[in-house]
């Protein structure tokens, strides 16, 4: 597989919500439909898996080789030790997964406006089929340094009336090790 890039004009989403904080909900409103749009792809037409099996392997290697950075976790997780990250997330499982295409790291600094608009998204490392919390809970979380009104509008706007906060929860934790 291959994947084609270009250069984006603009601003990061997050550079637009510190500019204009009145901007927000047409932030949030924009965001909502792009991330509608990218998870009613087909899966059967995106050869990446990043489901969380493999994103679990991969976070314990990283774990096993000193590779995650407790220093930059969450403030809900400041000052906890890495294993302690994982057995906390581990006590989240199972869950069943809505496996759609993800962005994967579908924070505001990966997604680019320009005039107002919401024209694309950069670091597409993690794309592959997972579930769709993963890119959910990640601006969730962006949208939290922000307002929490944000935060709900978000589910409001990508529709989904009663966000899983289990799965939420969990991604969060599983980002922690990226």
């Amino acid at each position: 597989a291959w994947l084609l890039t270009t250069a984006l004009p603009g601003k990061t989403a997050f550079q637009v919500l510190e500019e204009y904080p009145d901007s927000g909900e047409n932030i949030v409103d924009a965001l909502a439909a792009f991330l509608r749009r990218l998870h009613s792809i087909p899966v059967s037409n995106c050869p990446f898996n990043s489901d969380r099996v493999f994103r679990l392997a991969q976070a314990q290697s990283r774990m096993n080789n000193g590779l995650v950075d407790a220093s930059d976790f969450d403030d809900e997780r400041n000052g906890w030790p890495v294993e302690q990250v994982w057995k906390e997330m581990h006590k989240l499982l199972p869950f069943s997964p809505d496996s759609v295409v993800t962005h994967g790291d579908f924070s505001l600094d990966n997604l680019i406006f320009d005039e107002g608009k919401l024209i694309g998204c950069i670091d597409v490392g993690r794309v592959g089929i997972a579930d769709r919390y993963q890119d959910l809970a990640i601006l969730w979380n962006c949208l939290g340094e922000f307002s929490p009104s944000l935060q709900k509008r978000l589910f409001q706007k990508y529709g989904i009336d009663n966000p899983d906060m289990n799965k939420l929860q969990f991604h969060l934790m599983l980002d922690e090790f990226f």
